[in-house]
């Protein structure tokens, strides 16, 4: 009998990578309620045992989906940070850089705010947890070095009684509910109609960054026509395949 061939980091790591891939080919087919180890070992050429090798469990396969997910948004983030424009326009740029993540990832996109329940958390390893920490901690330098910068050059002023992780949700939970209550998935309803996702998080932003007097205000200057430029700068290739899945981002 040939013994069972040993795989080195690489090959494990491989080897984890399409279990992982299977799970969100899954996830983004039939949903997340729909996932279960059985149907992840029936799309993937390895044994039950294997993949409970990796994943210690439902739980654990999801939060390393979510991990994956914060790492596909990390990249996005970091390019906005590293754009050469003021404070105010690199973080409306990486307000974009989420809606343009949750167009193209809508499976990820989703995952990730799962993954936070006490049930998944509770049940996944000590492994994936850390990885998970330290990923989150990676995507805020970018969202936090930006509000540095503001405050920096003294275009930005912290709100009086809040800090900067503060004003950082505040950006994030506005981002996050905007995209997320005009997303295909929402169910319609009247206070929606004609509400354009791209068009609605400028208004937003906007709303935001001058009630806090982060400079230049949208008054000074053509937000929408500099967010064009630097979008099509930035993200070329992500915009590309936003248009082969028949979309545009509009802002009339």
């Amino acid at each position: 009998m040939t013994p069972p061939k040993l795989l080195d980091e690489n090959g494990l790591k491989e080897r984890e990578k399409k279990i992982l891939m299977a799970a969100i080919h899954l996830i983004r087919e039939a949903g997340l309620e729909n996932l279960t180890m059985d149907k992840v070992v029936a799309k993937v050429p390895f044994s039950k045992g294997t993949v409970y090798k990796h994943f210690i469990g439902k739980e654990d396969l999801l939060l390393a989906v979510s991990n994956h997910a914060i790492e596909v948004l990390s990249d996005l983030f970091y390019r906005a940070y590293e754009f050469k424009g003021c404070s105010r326009e690199r973080m409306l740029l990486l307000n974009f850089s989420y809606l343009i993540y949750a167009i193209l990832y809508p499976e990820l996109f989703q995952a990730v705010i799962c993954s936070k329940s006490q049930s998944v958390i509770g049940k996944a390893s000590e492994q994936r947890l850390n990885e998970h920490d330290q990923l989150e901690t990676k995507l805020l330098i970018s969202i936090h070095g930006i509000v540095d910068a503001g405050l920096g050059d003294n275009s930005l002023t912290l709100p009086t009684n809040m800090n900067i992780q503060q004003l950082c949700f505040a950006n994030w939970s506005m981002s996050y509910g905007a995209i997320t209550l005009l997303s295909g998935e929402v169910e319609s309803c009247s206070g929606r109609t004609d509400l354009i996702i791209e068009r609605e998080l400028l208004n937003h932003s906007n709303l935001l960054f001058d009630g806090m007097g982060w400079k230049p205000l949208s008054t000074e200057a053509k937000s929408c026509t500099k967010l064009t430029v630097a979008l099509q700068t930035v993200f070329p290739d992500e915009l590309a395949l936003i248009e082969k899945k028949g979309r545009q981002l509009n802002f009339n």
